[in-house]
């Protein structure tokens, strides 16, 4: 019987926060880390445990080497704390120098896990002995020793998991003891109250659901067991789509038919007597195997597979060809709905019988073995080699197994299937799992979101629109309500087409309205839970993705939950800032190899680059990201404040204006783009500050280049409501930056006062000469040349001429020099040969900015002075020009090369030129037509074609890029080096 500990002697509580005690009194440990060593220690109890574990433990895997001594002096705390009386000198009896390690001894200290095990022993014997009052009094003194999760602070670690998994599941069959000993002691009373906490944490053991219905039914209360049979048959069909197991029909037949052997005993017959009450009902692997010939045992579904028509059709093809076929994909995509189709599509093609397995509860390699058996409903006649008896089982059937929920016991599940297939076998496997089992000649079929409309046109053919329309239509919704496919892609659209959250979307339609659901998904998709009954096990969307996020080791989860912090395609760098901290030494490969782990686990979804050469993008799908920001909660002040540190930092490398460097540098924002829109969201929107303001005041020339003038101006107008909070250099900069894209969209008159309270701020400042205020100038000085503003272009360009006059920088002159060109070309006072003598010095100087600007003022010239050849030589260059700066948008190229086409007797060209650049002028908030001449021009050579074919010329050119205009080779001869 469990005893208490020696007085005096030393008493370690590691079922729940780990305490020692010495004499009843607490006994301080100086710190995690000493805990941490001890729970190490405890775990393996007896056993080595060298310097390398012990120091992964209490500093973790990526700390800095620690040399011996640094070891070696916490060990000699932890050992000052266990034995405070130990003589110096004197070895120690409880924690022992062990060749390289530790070693601590079990026989000197009294260890809680060590007591309670051996209670449960005694207890399962006691039991079995008869002396059921007996075993009430152990089992119940070894449960008061439960405080909670085993190494609470601890439990995750790799090397306490497999411990804390086995003291729970000894804490859940000792519940199991209790209540039986309760019962065949004559205590049904206390057995049903002593069952609520064990039914509340583990309500998938059947075996306390049949002990809750004995009592029930031994207190006369036959109503209640027979409704605890049917709230079990919901439990397990909502979580498993199983029906009970043999045990528990057996018992709610006997019930029905009144058993008379299920008469409980008065408690002083039988407090030491032989047990009582109904023998055990068969398990599966009692039963003989039996053949089962054309056999289908697959849950039962009612609602449709929707969306998944094609993945049927080749899965249907392929599974009978292949040993073993793994569907792959995250949590709630629909994985074992889609097995289980596929199974039932294929049934009549495996005489052997097809079979669903459901490994949700598995463990270990054990209980996957008496999983398979018990679906199977047949168990080996050679109990002492299961897995060999299994093997010839199956070998000779031409038989489907599903195996569903494979990605917590991968092991155990590759190691089976590979058995199976070792030699030669007509059975063939449909695994479901988050992650490949790695098996040989698995065939991997990936299963991912359901496809989502790009816009409201593609709704009617969205696989994830017609398979919420259905469930919708299935819950009561009005399918003629015209506001119903415009909120269905909504929510479609919030969800990413995960099919999971679009059934739980749709179960919301009793009580919510369907513009609700989308507020509610479009804030975290993560929160949809089940309303009601469902045959899928997964009754939170939350809940689907915690199990694939609490099997990750820590370096893994970390990853996880900071890349919450980047809503949308990020590259490998943002990862590594977030996760290391923008501050810290950044390293790519590790972090690299992190994601990809996470990719293979389904938790990331790898986008591929965004551009040819690019780095390959990731994401998370929203409903991870949701799960990933509730379990980063705690750190997400400090994953934003790294986000936006480096966000920060990128803007802060921007090379100077025109250079070609800055190509690669729009590409990295760009690559990143939802991460920058993010770091100004948070400091110019939720928590507006002096940093958002310098963030949108740096950013004038990528808005322009990349063709986002029109969020560019957004984004501006954000920061000059807090232009109080930043430094006079980055408020002018920010009204400059409005200014030129206002005047960029023909809206001068509201660029003007922008302008003329930048350039005060900025004399008033001293900031007038700076650099970056000339280049904002010289973009300013086009823009407004363009719109007509010839007044207010001439006052900026004379304040770059002010600047280059007063220093000796060649790249400043040549800046004042090309603003001078764009006002004064259209009264013919630049000629060919100067634009000319400006366009090389640019490219000797690599400015390819204003190389682009005189190659552009030039192609006006030719114009004007009626010169196509001229004209389109130059156009070559321009265009060239705007490709090295990474440009396949340019509306004013496109419109100019239009005119020199036109001049050229080309107006099918022509026409297909104007198209491109009015679709990408108006797309991106731009003046459409930028040149004078064009309208006329346009309409010359529209009328010149059959409207048919100008129709169709016109929807030709919307799809043109620049690249289309002038391919690699000739942009190259184009832009001389």
């Amino acid at each position: 019987m469990l005893s208490e500990p020696p007085a005096g002697a030393l008493r370690i509580r590691d079922l729940g926060p780990l305490e020692v005690e010495r004499a009843g009194t607490p006994v301080g440990l100086g710190g995690t880390r000493l805990a941490a060593a001890l729970s190490l220690l405890l775990v393996n109890a007896g056993q080595h445990v060298g310097v390398d574990s012990l120091s992964d433990a209490m500093w973790g895997a990526q700390s800095p080497a620690r040399s011996p001594s640094t070891l070696d002096s916490h060990i000699w705390r932890l050992r000052k704390a266990l034995e405070p009386q130990r003589e110096r000198g004197r070895p120690s009896s409880v924690l022992r120098h062990d060749h390289g390690g530790y070693r601590l001894v079990p026989d000197t200290v009294s260890v809680d896990s060590a007591r309670f095990t051996a209670a449960a022993d005694e207890t399962r014997e006691l039991l079995a002995t008869g002396r059921a009052a007996d075993a009430c009094r152990c089992a119940e003194r070894a449960l008061g020793l439960w405080r909670g999760r085993p190494y609470a602070g601890f439990a995750d670690k790799p090397w306490a998991v497999a411990t804390v998994a086995r003291l729970t599941e000894v804490r859940d069959q000792l519940r199991e003891l209790q209540a039986d000993a309760l019962l065949r002691a004559g205590s049904p009373e206390r057995a049903l109250l002593a069952l609520g906490p064990g039914l509340a944490d583990t309500p998938l053991r059947e075996r306390l659901w049949a002990l809750r219905m004995l009592a029930q039914h031994r207190l006369g209360r036959a109503e209640e067991s027979l409704r605890s049979y049917t709230e079990v048959r919901t439990v397990l069909l909502d979580e498993l789509g199983l029906e009970p197991g043999p045990e528990l029909r057996e018992l709610h037949g006997r019930i029905l038919a009144e058993d008379p052997a299920l008469v409980g005993p008065a408690p002083a017959a039988v407090a030491d007597g032989p047990p009582a009450g109904p023998a055990p009902a068969p398990t599966a692997g009692e039963r003989p195997v039996e053949g089962a010939s054309g056999e289908v045992h697959l849950p039962h579904r009612t609602s449709a597979l929707v969306g998944r028509e094609q993945d049927l059709a080749e899965l249907v093809r392929e599974v009978p060809r292949t040993g073993l076929t793994t569907l792959v994909g995250a949590a709630g995509c629909g994985k074992t709905r889609l097995a289980v189709e596929v199974a039932r599509t294929l049934a009549d093609r495996f005489p052997g019988g097809v079979w669903f397995v459901d490994l949700t509860a598995t463990r270990d390699a054990g209980s996957v073995l008496s999983a398979v058996m018990s679906a199977l409903a047949s168990g080996p006649a050679d109990t002492a080699r299961p897995g060999e008896a299994l093997r010839g089982f199956l070998r000779d059937r031409r038989a489907l197994l599903v195996l569903d929920n494979c990605e917590q016991v991968l092991d155990p599940v590759a190691g089976l299937v590979d058995d199976w297939f070792r030699g030669p076998s007509r059975l063939s496997v449909l695994a479901t799992s988050r992650e490949p089992l790695e098996v040989d000649g698995e065939r991997v079929h990936p299963v991912g979101p359901l496809a989502v409309p790009t816009d409201l046109d593609d709704a009617s053919t969205s696989p994830a629109v017609a398979l919420l329309l259905d469930r919708l239509a299935s819950a009561g919704a009005d399918r003629e309500d015209l506001g119903l496919l415009t909120a269905a892609v909504r929510i479609a659209t919030a969800v990413d087409g995960v099919p999971l959250a679009l059934e739980l979307a749709a179960g919301r339609a009793r009580a919510f309205t369907l513009e609700e659901i989308a507020h509610q998904v479009t804030a975290d998709p993560s929160q949809l839970a089940r309303i009601g009954r469902g045959s899928d096990h997964h009754r939170t969307v939350r809940a689907a993705i915690e199990q694939s996020y609490a099997a990750l080791p820590p370096d893994e989860a970390a990853v996880h939950r900071s890349v919450s912090a980047l809503p949308g395609p990020f590259s490998v760098a943002a990862a590594d800032a977030v996760h290391r901290g923008s501050e810290a030494d950044g390293d790519l490969e590790e972090t690299g190899n992190l994601v990809a782990r996470l990719v293979h686990h389904s938790l990331l979804v790898p986008v591929g680059p965004a551009r040819p050469g690019g780095p390959s993008l990731f994401t998370q799908l929203t409903t991870i990201r949701g799960h990933a920001g509730h379990a980063a909660a705690a750190e997400a002040d400090r994953l934003r404040r790294s986000r936006d540190s480096w966000v920060i930092g990128l803007v802060r490398d921007k090379p100077p204006l025109g250079h070609v460097t800055e190509s690669a540098w729009f590409d990295a924002l760009d690559d990143d783009l939802p991460a920058l829109r993010a770091t100004l969201q948070h400091l110019l929107m939720e928590a507006p500050s002096a940093e958002g303001v310098w963030l949108a005041g740096r950013l004038g020339s990528f808005w322009y280049f990349r063709s986002k003038s029109v969020e560019g101006r957004f984004w501006a107008e954000r920061a000059l409501e807090h232009e109080h909070l930043a430094d006079p250099l980055s408020a002018a900069l920010v009204r400059l930056t409005l200014a030129h894209l206002l005047s960029s969209a023909a809206l001068r008159d509201l660029a003007d006062p922008h302008i003329g309270t930048a350039l005060a701020s900025l004399d008033a400042s001293g900031h007038a000469t700076t650099r970056t205020v000339v280049e904002s100038l010289t973009l300013l000085t086009h823009s407004l040349a363009i719109a007509g503003g010839v007044e207010r272009a001439r006052e900026v360009a004379e304040r770059v001429r002010t600047v280059a006059d007063t220093g000796d920088e060649p790249e400043l002159h040549l800046f004042a020099e090309i603003c001078a060109a764009h006002l004064v070309s259209g009264d013919g006072l630049t000629t060919d040969e100067d634009l000319a003598a400006l366009h090389r010095r640019a490219l000797d100087l690599g400015n390819v900015y204003v190389a682009l600007l005189a190659a552009g003022t030039a192609v006006i010239a030719a114009i004007r002075d009626g010169d196509p050849a001229r004209g389109l030589a130059w156009s070559d260059r321009m265009v060239a020009h705007r490709l090295t700066l990474g440009n396949t948008d340019g509306p004013v190229a496109f419109e100019l090369r239009g005119l020199v086409t036109a001049m050229s007797g080309r107006p099918r060209e022509a026409v297909r030129l104007f198209s491109a650049a009015r679709t990408q002028a108006l797309r991106n908030g731009l003046r459409w037509p930028a040149a004078e001449p064009t309208a006329s021009v346009l309409a010359e050579v529209t009328r010149s074609l059959e409207p048919a074919e100008a129709e169709r010329l016109r929807a030709a050119g919307a799809t043109l890029t620049l690249a289309d205009v002038l391919p690699g080779p000739r942009a190259a001869e184009a832009a001389p080096a």
